[in-house]
């Protein structure tokens, strides 16, 4: 795992935690030119420290770590969360170790099943990302009676292109100012494309860009929010609509796959036309409409029952 990522204070103390180096420093480079296996070292170290029967690798990332795995006569399981413009920084060769070497793959939703079933019929298990709505509950807010003056827009995510940042800014340029507030929770990445979404808000100065570390500061802006909007590109689920919706927040969202799965006439709208003007009037659509009703939505996907599909899998 990576180090400092958000999710490692919320694992339980009695699991072990290792983590693979990939800051090589010089002599890790000048061993791997000798022909030393640097990466598998490492895992040699991990391997014999905990004896693991099971590798459960929890995204496309890092698929080469595959090529290990007879070696140490372990089972492989892969969770797929990512559509196909992911794919495009995946390697040829890690794509057919993933094909070879998996024994079985776990989709988070029908649209990712649908992309391995030519390759892997027989050894792929649906498991959809789905959110614990308990967790969320004490966040509800009643917006009927909130004193903010102005209508809040508020969308979620990494701040990359697939999200549709770029989209967001624009559609708060169109929307008065005056009368609109737009935040994104979300962090800026280390590229050219967080620095040219910097560049145009310096300037336009209308979106609020809120850095998130903590799970209830989180959930506690997005409650807030009069509207979710999801310009995503591509979605294979989407856990922040999931959220949202759990939130008694009203989305808009773009036709970009998973939205499909989550957004209903109960909740919002899908809009199948991405231009910004479009999602404009999507949002005044669902503000003329939306309830302030405060009771639970139900989402099409059961926390619980997901769950067990997990549990099922790992332990049969």
């Amino acid at each position: 795992m990576e180090k400092g990522g958000e999710l490692v204070p919320e694992i339980p103390e009695e699991i072990p935690v290792f983590y693979l180096n990939f800051q090589f420093s010089w002599k890790d480079k000048l061993a791997h030119h000798l022909g030393f296996d640097v990466i598998g070292k490492q895992l040699q170290e991990i391997q014999i420290a905990f004896k693991a029967d099971v590798w459960y690798h929890n995204t496309i990332s890092h698929l080469d770590l595959l090529r290990y795995k007879k070696q140490y006569n372990v089972q492989s399981f892969v969770h797929v969360h990512e559509l196909l413009y992911n794919f495009e920084s995946l390697k040829t060769e890690e794509f057919q170790l993933l094909i070879d070497e998996c024994d079985h793959l776990i989709a988070c939703s029908s649209l990712v099943e649908n992309i391995f079933r030519p390759y892997l019929e027989k050894k792929i298990t649906v498991i959809n990302s789905t959110i614990d709505q308990q967790v969320l509950e004490k966040f509800i807010i009643n917006r009927a009676n909130s004193n903010s003056k102005k209508i809040k827009i508020a969308s979620a995510g990494t701040i990359c292109y697939r999200k549709g940042t770029d989209l967001f800014l624009e559609i708060a340029n169109l929307m008065d100012e005056n009368k609109y507030e737009f935040i994104w929770l979300g962090k800026f990445a280390n590229n050219a494309f967080s620095e040219v979404i910097k560049s145009k808000n310096e300037v336009q100065k209308r979106v609020k860009f809120i850095s998130t570390t903590l799970q209830d500061e989180y959930f506690k802006q997005l409650a807030q929010a009069d509207v979710f909007l999801s310009t995503s590109r591509e979605e294979s689920m989407g856990l922040v609509m999931m959220e949202a919706a759990s939130l008694k927040v009203p989305i808009v969202a773009l036709a970009s796959g998973g939205s499909s799965l989550i957004v209903n006439a109960n909740n919002g709208i899908v809009c199948y036309d991405n231009r910004p003007e479009q999602l404009v009037k999507a949002i005044e659509e669902v503000l003329s409409t939306k309830s302030s009703s405060n009771k639970p939505v139900e989402l099409a996907f059961s926390y619980a029952k997901e769950c067990q599909k997990f549990v099922s899998l790992f332990t049969s």
